[in-house]
């Protein structure tokens, strides 16, 4: 009978078994094995090898497939128009009580006012506000705002532009006298932290606005710009006191 040696594998040298003793063959047993016997248990323990292979490098190939394909998936930047529907009111004869308070809960906008939003990306959106009205009979102001939104989490049903997020902005506004002519420049930081709602092509936009500080001019002769820190509209009376704004918006 021709004698045949029995390769070791791996965890056989480990524990210090033969091929043999692997699959439970005795001294006995190993003396009958024909050249056949010894094919289909080299076949075997291949067939073992490869199932093995299959098990733990399949789910991280399907992994690794599924996490490519949602790179692939493209993001469809998109806009919308609005407007601050609390702010409307504010353009038009209403109590003085009502103009001196309601402006905290319109975030200092007033009248005819407009919003257009860009999302960029499923995290950022870009924004920018105008409004345009008359605050009373002898003062215009015209502002218009800029900044951008950071979303710290993506809805797959909503592509990212739901939720809450914080956002950095710079406003300009001009406060004009039309009786004396003089205008009154304005230039503000400040930082908003809001939550926003999609409903079909509808975006609900509910923020809490916080003024950093206030950078001012005039046109009026011998005077000079000056810049202080400004946490409140009424900072006499309240130290700090943000205000709130509640955006409609369409997308087109």
């Amino acid at each position: 009978m021709k004698e045949f040696d029995i390769q070791r594998s791996t965890g056989a040298e480990i524990c210090g078994l033969t091929g043999a003793e692997i699959y439970g063959i005795t001294d006995t047993d190993l003396k009958c094995i024909t050249d056949a016997d010894m094919n289909c248990v080299h076949t075997m323990n291949l067939c073992q090898r490869l199932c093995l292979y299959v098990l733990i490098m399949g789910p991280l190939f399907g992994c690794q497939t599924e996490i490519f394909a949602q790179q692939t998936i493209p993001f469809q930047s998109e806009w919308y128009i609005g407007t601050n529907p609390v702010a409307i009111p504010l353009g038009f004869s209403i109590k003085p009580e009502s103009k001196r308070f309601l402006p905290i809960v319109a975030g200092n906008e007033y009248g005819t006012n407009l919003v257009g939003t860009y999302f960029l990306s499923p995290n950022q959106s870009i924004e920018g506000r105008l409004s345009l009205s008359n605050v009373h009979q002898l003062a215009f102001v015209g502002q218009f705002h800029l900044g951008s939104n950071y979303f710290f989490r993506k809805h797959k049903n909503s592509r990212g532009k739901k939720g809450w997020y914080l956002g950095a902005y710079a406003k300009y506004w001009d406060y004009y006298n039309r009786v004396t002519l003089i205008h009154f420049h304005n230039i503000s930081p400040y930082l908003s932290l809001g939550y926003v709602a999609t409903k079909h092509r509808f975006l609900f936009d509910f923020r809490l606005n916080q003024t950093l500080a206030v950078y001012s001019w005039s046109s009026l002769d011998q005077t000079r710009a000056n810049a202080d820190w400004m946490l409140s509209p009424w900072p006499e009376f309240i130290p700090v006191l943000p205000t709130l704004t509640f955006t409609v918006s369409f997308r087109i």
